[in-house]
């Protein structure tokens, strides 16, 4: 019977870095782009191990692809995002675990870094988009969001493309309150996070993404109880 069945449902973790500027000596000199390789010859070890045992003997060359290859390439990708970016916004790249094996990486998210634009942060849901855009093929679902140092919220609508084509829109914000050094006030920054995938599945699991993603920003926002800089920094925001 159904009932005395056994199911488990699959797991899904995340994992989130910036994509730091480039290095001055270039990609072969990049400790990031060496970093990335080094992470994607790991994930990928398994499956290219599985492909080298497929590809036929009488290819007349060897396997093709390569981790190395792969960590290059999505680096590149990754820096040429970011380089588009203004200098108030930072790009986030994340990594979705299925049963502790990669399955979606890189999922780029748009940090935007903000001073806010008055004292209520309700209009963060008006520049998200909470109600709608044209695109939207029905209305956002919105969620909010506690985190350890101020309050926001996410959202995920489901848009199509000029095409017909279907999509997620993930937007999320959140007004970040930070003690500042030596001072018992607190300055407020308004943090907006944007991005979109095409993946069904992955438009399951993107918005626990990005929430977590939310939860890192705003630990990494807080000066540790000692005193000092905080691991994120300040980024000056704009009025726009």
């Amino acid at each position: 019977m159904l009932s005395q069945q056994k199911f488990s449902m699959p797991t899904c973790a995340w994992h989130w870095e910036w994509v730091p500027p480039a290095s001055p000596g270039g990609t072969d000199d990049d400790p990031w782009v060496a970093h990335l390789v080094e992470i994607y010859t790991a994930w990928m070890a398994e499956g290219l191990a599985a492909g080298r045992k497929l590809w036929p003997e009488d290819a007349g060359e060897e396997f093709p692809v390569t981790a190395d290859a792969i960590g290059r390439t999505v680096a590149a990708w990754l820096r040429e995002r970011a380089g588009q970016l203004p200098a108030w916004s930072r790009l986030a790249w994340g990594a979705a675990f299925v049963n502790d094996k990669p399955h979606w990486a890189p999922v780029p998210v748009v940090v935007e870094f903000r001073d806010p634009d008055g004292e209520d942060p309700n209009y963060l849901l008006e520049r998200m988009g909470a109600e709608g855009i044209e695109s939207d093929a029905r209305k956002p679902v919105v969620e909010y969001v506690t985190t350890a140092a101020g309050d926001g919220f996410r959202l995920l609508a489901l848009g199509r493309t000029p095409d017909g084509g279907g999509y997620g829109r993930v937007g999320a914000a959140l007004r970040l309150e930070i003690p500042q050094d030596g001072d018992a006030s607190e300055r407020g920054v308004d943090v907006l996070l944007k991005t979109s995938v095409t993946d069904m599945g992955l438009m399951a699991v993107i918005g626990a993404g990005v929430e977590q993603l939310m939860q890192e920003i705003a630990a990494a926002s807080v000066p540790p109880p000692g005193g000092g800089r905080a691991p994120l920094g300040f980024v000056p925001g704009v009025q726009s």
